[in-house]
C-alpha cells in the first residue's frame, strides 16, 4: 500500500508521478500497454488546491466547472458534457448518454446522506454508493471508475473518503480532484460545517504508454506552487447553485442571464466558462 499526504494537489500529483514511473508495474489491459501499483492512498490536507499547477499537464478549467455542473444537475446526457470534451462520445453506447455519468448516481442519495449527517453528525454510515450491482460484469463504454464516496464530520469539519476501482493518473486523476473536492465543499457548505481533509484511494493507479514520457518532464520540475481557491460560500448555497446551473446553459447556448444573481465565488467561476465560450 502506498500513502501519499500533503498540503496541496499540485505537490501530491508529483509525488504520484515519481512513485508510479519507479514502482509501477506493467501490465497491458485491453491490449494497452500501462503502468500501474496496486492500492494508493492519497491525502490532501486543503482540498481548495484543487486545480492542478502544471506547465506540463494543463487542465482545462473550464471542462472542470463543466464537468461538476454537469454531475451537479444530475444529468447523463451526451449534450452538455461534449460541449467542453467532444471527445466523449467515444464512451456512449447509445449515442445519447454515458451509462457511467456519476450525476444521478450521486443525487440518488444526496439528500438522504446530508438528513443523515444533520441528524447524526458523528455517523459512520454517510455512504454515497456509485459503483452499483448492474455495474458488475456488464459490457459497456462507460464502467462507473469510481467505487463510493463517504463523509464524515469531525472536529466540525467535513472529511470525504472517494474510493476507486481504477484512476489514469495523467487524463483522470486531475480532473476526478476538482470534481469531488468541489462536491464535498458544496455538501460542506449545506451542512453548515468548515472544509476539513480530503483522501482519495485507488485500487489501481496507472499511466498508459503513450503518456509516460509526459510524466517524466513532470517530475523534473524542481518547484511546486499550489493553486488555491477561495472558500465556497455558505450563504444560499442551494439557490446559488441552481443559478449557476441556469447560467452555464445561458452561456452554453448564447442565452442572455444577469451575474449579479450568484456570489464573487461563483461569478469567478462564470467568467472561466465565458472564456472558453469565447475562444
Amino acid at each position: 500500500m502506498l500513502n501519499i499526504e500533503g498540503y496541496g494537489f499540485s505537490e501530491i500529483y508529483k509525488k504520484v508521478c515519481v512513485n508510479l514511473l519507479e514502482k509501477g508495474n506493467e501490465i497491458s489491459p485491453r491490449g494497452m500497454k500501462t503502468k500501474e501499483i496496486n492500492g494508493v492512498i492519497i491525502k490532501i490536507q486543503n482540498p481548495r488546491t484543487r486545480i492542478l499547477n502544471s506547465n506540463l499537464r494543463k487542465i482545462s478549467l473550464a471542462f472542470a466547472i463543466g464537468e461538476w455542473l454537469w454531475c451537479l444537475s444530475g444529468r447523463e446526457d451526451l449534450e452538455m458534457i461534449q460541449y467542453y470534451a467532444p471527445s466523449y462520445y467515444k464512451y456512449s453506447d447509445d449515442g445519447l448518454i454515458l451509462n457511467g455519468a456519476y450525476g444521478p448516481r450521486i443525487n440518488n442519495s444526496l439528500d438522504k446522506i446530508i438528513n443523515l449527517l444533520k441528524s447524526d453528525k458523528d455517523t459512520r454510515r454517510a455512504v454515497i454508493p456509485i459503483y452499483s450491482k448492474e455495474d458488475a460484469g456488464k459490457k459497456s463504454n462507460d464502467i462507473p471508475c469510481t467505487l463510493s464516496l463517504q463523509l464524515f464530520i469531525r472536529n466540525n469539519k467535513l472529511d470525504m473518503y472517494t474510493s476507486m476501482r481504477s484512476n489514469d493518473v495523467f487524463l483522470g486523476l486531475p480532473y476526478d480532484v476538482f470534481n469531488f473536492t468541489m462536491w464535498q465543499e458544496y455538501i460542506a457548505c449545506r451542512l453548515g460545517v468548515n472544509l476539513g481533509t480530503y483522501t482519495h484511494m485507488v485500487s489501481s493507479i496507472h499511466v498508459y504508454e503513450k503518456d509516460v514520457c509526459k510524466l517524466q518532464h513532470i517530475i523534473n520540475l524542481k518547484e511546486v506552487k499550489e493553486n488555491i481557491m477561495l472558500n465556497m460560500p455558505k450563504e444560499n448555497i442551494e439557490e446559488q447553485v441552481k443559478n449557476l446551473i441556469k447560467m452555464e446553459e445561458n452561456i452554453r447556448k448564447g442565452f442572455i442571464y444577469n451575474k449579479k444573481l450568484i456570489s464573487n465565488y461563483f461569478q469567478l467561476l462564470v467568467e472561466e466558462l465565458e472564456r472558453y465560450h469565447n475562444r
